[in-house]
């Protein structure tokens, strides 16, 4: 669209000049169509910007509306940049198969660990809530809880990725629900590294919010002062990706790295 209102504007001046330039010669020559000329030149000047805006107005109505550039890539940690397969590490313990069982059933998906995420009491009384939902194997219930940090690693693409996107002039960021006891046993152990390559983090323990809560969107946005149309949000949970929408933020639900990458190339990402 620049590049036709700058041609239409060359064209423009150049019909205007040989206008002028008409008139002028016409009544230096004493041309008996030198007033037709000069009448030509004044409605010229007066006709063509009011024909140029028409066409211009006229091709923006008809033109659909190009999508906003991104310029911000938004990451959830979490089965996007670090493989967590707690379950699998569940069910490698050394632990007898009747607690496991129990692990599988009342542990895992226990609503406990958004309490975790959310970090308002300290580690401690979390686990002793944990070893509560069975207390005849709290034992191998804290052992879960103090030690499932030890199974997330990065997938081998995070660095790369991230290296690329950074290298490009994107910027990025987390938006994630993490434990603070994870992040700060993950920190120690180096596998938290790739944060060098962000703008700024975002994470439920330090803002005391979790997705999919409209709250922590508004948060990673205000305090890092990103424009939501020029951002998207990667995530694996399709409830958050809703949430994301929610917020104004494009989002791609994360299914595996290949997919994210086409699909973020679909948004113009290089």
């Amino acid at each position: 669209m620049k590049k036709i209102r700058q041609i239409l504007a060359i064209a423009a001046i150049i019909l205007l000049l040989g206008v002028y330039a008409i008139a002028f010669i016409s009544a230096f020559g004493h041309s008996p169509s030198a007033s037709a000329w000069f009448r030509a030149s004044l409605a010229a000047t007066i006709l063509l910007p009011i024909l140029l805006y028409a066409i211009l107005l006229a091709a923006k109505l008809l033109r659909p509306s190009e999508p906003a550039l991104i310029d911000t890539v938004i990451f959830d940690v979490g089965g996007v940049l670090l493989d967590f397969p707690w379950t699998k590490f569940a069910m490698e313990m050394d632990i007898s198969e009747h607690a496991k069982k129990v692990i599988l059933e009342k542990v895992i998906d226990s609503p406990l660990f958004a309490e975790c995420d959310l970090s308002l009491e300290p580690f401690e009384t979390l686990v002793q809530k944990f070893c509560a939902i069975a207390p005849e194997y709290s034992a191998e219930i804290r052992l879960l809880i103090e030690n499932m940090y030890t199974c997330i690693r990065p997938f081998p693409y995070t660095d790369s990725w991230l290296s690329s996107l950074k290298g490009k002039g994107y910027k990025l960021y987390i938006l994630s629900n993490w434990s603070a006891h994870a992040y700060e046993k993950l920190c120690e152990n180096g596998v938290m590294d790739f944060e060098r390559y962000m703008d700024g983090s975002t994470w439920s323990f330090r803002e005391h919010q979790r997705k999919p809560d409209q709250a922590i969107f508004e948060t990673l946005l205000r305090k890092n002062k990103i424009d939501p149309a020029h951002a998207v949000f990667i995530d694996d949970n399709e409830e958050n990706i809703k949430a994301s929408r929610k917020a104004g933020i494009a989002a791609i639900h994360f299914k595996d790295y290949s997919d994210a990458k086409k699909k973020l190339m679909g948004l113009g990402v290089r």
